[in-house]
């Protein structure tokens, strides 16, 4: 994940005519973060991840390069990122599935206390956790951060 988001996240910089500085402003986001980001030294949450996507409206997975749609959807002024939607999917993921938190740590290799954390809500996953929930549950990124039904 991490070099194909660092690869979309300058593309789509680029596209838009905007350098680090610039991007901040519009976003809101750190000038810093989008730097460590760009540098692979880190990796966004999730939250990062939805306003990035509307900003430059295009889909989370898109943006993650899950898949290669670059549909524009989102409007770009929309940063209010409400999380609960995405604590109550996986939850309900988990349940239909019939796993507890430590069999689906077990099977998606993430760690219990991470799971319970995030449905909870106590915490907000990386791009990578959102991903390999993604591709364990058979979802789109969009569907499990609740970016689409």
């Amino acid at each position: 994940m991490k070099e194909k988001f660092i690869s979309n996240i300058k593309l789509l910089r680029k596209e838009f005519n905007l350098s680090q500085p610039q991007l901040a402003k519009e976003t809101g986001l750190a000038n810093s973060e989008i730097s460590y980001w760009e540098t692979g030294e880190r990796t966004p949450n999730a939250k990062v991840v939805i306003i990035l996507s509307r900003y430059f409206q295009v889909t989370t997975d898109y943006l993650l390069k899950v898949n290669d749609d670059s549909t524009p959807i989102y409007r770009v002024d929309d940063y209010n990122i409400d999380m609960s939607v995405f604590y109550k999917r996986l939850k309900e993921l988990r349940i239909k599935e019939n796993l507890s938190q430590g069999k689906l740590a077990k099977n998606a290799g993430l760690t219990q206390p991470a799971i319970n954390h995030w449905e909870q809500g106590k915490y907000t996953p990386n791009a990578n956790a959102i991903i390999t929930l993604a591709n364990y549950f058979g979802v789109t990124t969009d569907y499990l951060l609740g970016e689409s039904d």
